[in-house]
C-alpha cells in the first residue's frame, strides 16, 4: 500500500534528513534560503500543532490556503501544505468551501469569518513587522511557540487531502502520480493558474523520489540558467 506524503517524508528524513530537501530563491528580493529535510519537517509539525492546538483543527477539516494562489513556490506555502496534511487537514483553494481557517500572504492581511493566519514570507520566517489587525494571527510569531515534534496519527490513504477548481484528491492520490530519478530538480511556479503544478513538482515529487528541489522565482532566463549550473539542478 502506497504510504501517504507525511509518512513518507518521516521516512526520507530518517535516511538523508540532514541533505537539502527545498532551495528557495526569490530574485526580486535576492533572497536565498535552504531547508534540509529535517529543518523542513520541524516547521511543518510546529505548524501541525499550531493547527490542532491554537485554531482546534480535526481531521477533515478544510483550510483555505489563499498564499498558495498568491504565491505557490514560497517554501512557507509548502510547509502550510504538508502541515495542514500532517494535522489531517484538507488544503483548499475553493473559495466557496466551509473553512476552519483561512491562511493568506502580507498583502493586506484582513480578519475573515473563520480564523485568519498571515505569514509575512519574512526569509527566516519571522512574523511582521508591525502589529496585524485585530483577529488575524502572526504565523510567524505563533508558530515558534509550538514544538519541533507532532506526535499525531498521519491522515489515512483515503483521507481528503486537496481540493481545488479542477481537483478532489485524496491522500494517497496526491503522491500516486510523483515519481522518476532521485535528482535535484530546479522548479518555477508555473503555470501560474494551477498552484498545484508547482506544488507537485516543488514538494511532492522531492520527498517521494529522494530528490531535491531548487525553487525559483522572479529569475531572468540567464538567472535561471546560472542558478541552475551553481545548484547542480536538472531544468527540465
Amino acid at each position: 500500500m502506497t504510504e501517504v506524503f507525511t509518512a513518507q517524508l518521516q521516512r526520507r528524513n530518517a535516511r538523508s534528513g540532514s541533505v537539502p530537501l527545498i532551495t528557495y530563491y526569490d530574485e526580486s528580493r535576492g533572497e536565498r534560503v535552504e531547508l534540509s529535510g529535517i529543518s523542513f519537517a520541524n516547521w511543518v509539525d510546529k505548524t501541525a500543532g499550531l493547527l490542532t492546538d491554537e485554531i482546534l483543527l480535526e481531521p477533515g477539516d478544510r483550510v483555505r490556503l489563499t498564499l498558495a494562489s498568491a504565491h505557490p513556490a514560497h517554501w512557507v506555502t509548502l510547509v502550510w501544505v504538508a502541515a495542514i496534511w500532517r494535522a489531517r487537514g484538507v488544503v483548499t483553494l475553493d473559495p466557496d468551501d466551509e473553512v476552519a481557517a483561512e491562511v493568506v500572504g502580507p498583502d493586506d492581511p484582513q480578519p475573515g469569518p473563520t480564523e485568519t493566519i498571515a505569514c509575512s514570507l519574512h526569509p527566516f520566517g519571522l512574523g511582521f513587522s508591525s502589529a496585524l489587525p485585530a483577529g488575524v494571527l502572526d504565523y510567524g510569531v505563533e508558530v515558534r511557540t509550538f514544538p519541533d515534534s507532532f506526535t499525531g496519527p498521519h491522515p489515512s490513504p483515503e483521507d481528503p487531502a486537496w481540493r481545488d477548481g479542477e481537483r478532489r484528491l485524496s491522500q494517497v492520490q496526491v503522491v500516486a502520480g510523483a515519481g522518476g530519478d532521485a535528482v535535484r530538480r530546479l522548479v518555477g511556479p508555473e503555470p501560474a493558474s494551477d498552484p498545484w503544478a508547482t506544488i507537485a513538482r516543488a514538494l511532492i515529487e522531492p520527498v517521494v523520489t529522494g530528490g531535491s528541489a531548487v525553487v525559483v522565482v522572479g529569475a531572468d532566463p540567464a538567472r535561471w540558467s546560472a542558478i541552475a549550473t551553481a545548484e547542480h539542478a536538472v531544468d527540465h
